[in-house]
């Protein structure tokens, strides 16, 4: 027998050795079939008519203040068969912990339970004794309350489906508004897992068990791991956790815990499970990891704040903090409604109004209760508001909180049988990707046409909004250009170089010009080469953007020249107002920008003919298309003009943040606008924009547009 063979040999009796005949993993009882957990309906009954659910609901609830909510009292029972039987209570929602309830004998404070559940099929056909009412629900809720009933005392609990009025929506209304704060005062919230027996229970008693040993275990063993990784990833991803509801009620419980049929998990149990997963992961799959991590992932759903960071900053999930640490500092710094959103898609949902109201509690956005004014941006639950409306109100309400028409970048115009106007993004179908991209290719710099709106220094807000715009976002900008389908390749990728820019850079430079390479290397007086280098894999700074040709307006020109005359003088006062005659070359870190007026990158979609207009209060361009009159349809943004970016010859990138026009580093605080500070913040173009914004002629060229 060869070395070799002997060497092998010897390394399988080691894995053998290291895993006896009493191994857990080899006498794990495993399904046939890993995925197999049943989540769908067992009994198959039909649904009872809508009017007869609707009839008992008008005899079991009772009009109640909009301070109150009801709590549902399970009555005991020794029987799993036997019929729930229930008490539905009024109940303040007071400031203590618990709700403030009045029984027979008498009132006091109830500690209670939450329950984060699937509603399933509506198919409501399971009967349940509610104070003596027959009431209809679902298999799902059926399940869980006899599941979660005691033998021997009464439970509360409080449930969506029975603790509001399902027909009345001004009271949906009210009540889904205070949701957020009835699972935070929760002793505990309980996550109903479907579809477990008992045989698959005792799988994660087993798994729990054996996971602090470190036996080693043989090759026969380790294809059973297999079969065990994809079972625990279906316990661990349950569809309870693809749902929209779940993400404000994970975020807001103080305890969460797995109820998998009769198995009652903490959450720490549950951490331990999903650490175990990823531990074998490597060990039985060689699979990378796809781009954007599954963001209905528990943890994720218990940190919308990790959610965020690691989509705009993918080594984040890799950072050595520790998961306690990461999720301490979620529970203090709850999320903008931009960053909860830009998840939406990826969460279920049966009414698409609650994309939006699902998650309010975990955001930073002010819920309006009644007629009650506040006096800052804020939102109001109504279920009575269309789904076009709700979006409309949260577009609305981001113009009102940013003074800045930044949220047209997560809009565009859609198909003709869209219920949306063009400039409301639909949450129904955003890709994360577009963020991500956003981000990642630092596409908030000066150089791809944003303008920091903050920083500007000048009055740059959106007009003000009539109370009822009947769908229409109205607003002033200024026609840039015209889109053009063909570019004259031999004509378009010229620099526009203003005779004002053109003779004070000479000026400035003892009449060398600015294609000196011994100026700013690199500098050519034909970009086209330049671009496709920069561009050749098609992966340009602007998500599925499409290059374009541009007939330039005159108002594009007097923009242009504004901005290169801002250009030169803040070189001047680098140089301290000297003349740089030749051979002297220019010492320090400065940066050139030129920029073709014939090219654009523009949304997928743009055509010609369509208009690249600068509305005012938005930090970019965009691509608008007539309608009617002056009704126009938001196709999306544009990068117009496309700067080329030269440094100077002598240009130290370790001090590009001190002097550089643009910084290379985002800004990492922590911040309830998570993916706006983490945004390429331009340092010095923020005064180069004010001068253009100030320029008469400029401004003269402003007009009414309204989109819809």
């Amino acid at each position: 027998m060869s070395k070799s063979n002997d060497w092998a040999s010897w390394e399988r009796s080691l894995r053998v050795k290291g895993c006896a005949a009493s191994c857990w993993v080899r006498n794990l009882p495993l399904p046939n079939d890993p995925h197999s957990l049943d989540l769908g309906s067992k009994t198959n009954l039909p649904t009872v008519e809508e009017s007869i659910r609707e009839a008992a609901a008008a005899k079991l609830y009772r009009t109640i203040k909009p301070w109150q909510t009801r709590i549902l009292r399970i009555d005991p029972s020794s029987r799993f068969a036997e019929p729930v039987v229930c008490v539905l209570l009024e109940a303040d929602v007071i400031v203590h912990d618990g709700l403030g309830v009045v029984e027979e004998d008498g009132p006091r404070e109830v500690p209670y339970e939450a329950l984060s559940y699937t509603w399933g099929a509506p198919v409501f056909s399971h009967p349940v004794q509610i104070n003596g009412i027959e009431f209809f629900i679902t298999e799902n809720l059926d399940s869980a309350l006899r599941h979660l009933r005691l033998t021997d005392a009464v439970r509360y609990l409080w449930v969506d489906a029975l603790c509001i009025n399902q027909f009345d929506n001004k009271e949906k209304s009210i009540q889904v508004g205070r949701m957020f704060s009835i699972y935070q005062k929760a002793r505990r919230v309980v996550a109903w897992n479907s579809g477990w027996d008992r045989k698959k229970s005792t799988i994660l008693t087993s798994v729990l068990e054996n996971l602090s040993g470190s036996q080693k275990h043989s090759d026969d063993c380790l294809a059973r791991f297999a079969s065990l990784r994809r079972f625990l990833v279906d316990a661990c991803e349950p569809p309870l956790f693809k749902r929209t509801w779940v993400r404000q009620e994970a975020f807001a419980a103080r305890d969460l815990v797995m109820q998998f049929g009769d198995l009652f998990m903490t959450w720490r149990d549950y951490e331990r499970i999903k650490d175990f997963v990823a531990s074998i992961h490597g060990r039985v799959t060689s699979s990378p990891e796809s781009g954007l991590p599954d963001f209905t992932d528990a943890l994720y759903l218990k940190s919308p704040y990790n959610a965020i960071m690691t989509l705009v900053q993918p080594d984040y999930k890799h950072d050595h903090k520790s998961r306690l640490e990461r999720n301490q500092a979620a529970r203090n710094a709850p999320v903008s409604l931009l960053d909860a959103l830009i998840f939406s898609s990826s969460f279920g949902v049966t009414d698409p109004r609650d994309l939006v109201y699902g998650i309010l509690g975990f955001t930073t956005v002010p819920i309006s209760q009644g007629d009650v004014i506040i006096n800052r941006p804020s939102l109001k639950v109504d279920y009575s508001h269309s789904i076009s409306k709700v979006f409309q109100d949260v577009a609305m309400y981001e113009i009102a909180r940013t003074e800045s028409l930044s949220i047209l970048d997560f809009a565009g115009s859609r198909a003709a049988h869209s219920d949306l106007p063009s400039w409301t993004p639909d949450w129904r179908s955003y890709d994360p990707n577009l963020a991500q991209h956003r981000v990642l290719n630092r596409i908030n710099s000066w150089k791809y046409g944003f303008i920091d709106v903050q920083k500007i220094g000048v009055s740059w807000k959106p007009v003000p909004q009539p109370p009822d715009g009947n769908g229409i976002l109205f607003a002033r900008g200024v026609v840039l250009g015209v889109l053009q389908d063909n570019i004259d390749e031999a004509t378009a990728w010229a620099p526009f170089l203003s005779p004002g820019f053109e003779a004070g850079f000479r000026e400035r430079f003892g009449g060398r010009s600015c294609y000196s390479e011994l100026l700013f290397p690199g500098v050519k007086p034909d970009y086209k080469s330049t671009f496709h280098s920069l561009f050749h894999d098609g992966n340009f700074p602007l998500y599925e953007g499409e290059v374009i040709g541009v007939k330039v307006s005159e108002a594009g020109r007097r923009m242009m020249t504004a901005l290169q005359l801002a250009m030169l003088e803040e070189i001047k006062q680098a140089v301290r107002g000297r003349v740089i005659a030749p051979p002297e070359p220019i010492r320090g870190n400065h940066i050139l920008g030129l920029a073709s007026p014939n090219v654009s990158i523009s949304a997928k979609g743009s055509r010609s003919n369509d208009i690249v207009v600068l509305l005012q209060g938005s930090p970019f361009p965009v691509v608008l298309r007539h309608h009617e009159l002056r009704r126009y349809a938001l196709v999306g943004r544009s990068i117009f003009p496309l700067w080329f970016e030269h440094k100077s010859a002598s240009f130290d990138d370790f001090r590009r943040n001190e002097i550089a026009w643009s910084s290379n580093n985002a800004v990492y605080t922590e911040t309830s606008n998570i993916l706006e500070s983490r945004l390429l913040w331009p340092e010095k173009m923020a005064s180069i924009w004010k001068s253009a914004l100030q320029d008469p002629e400029f401004l003269d060229a402003f007009e009414e547009f309204q989109l819809k």
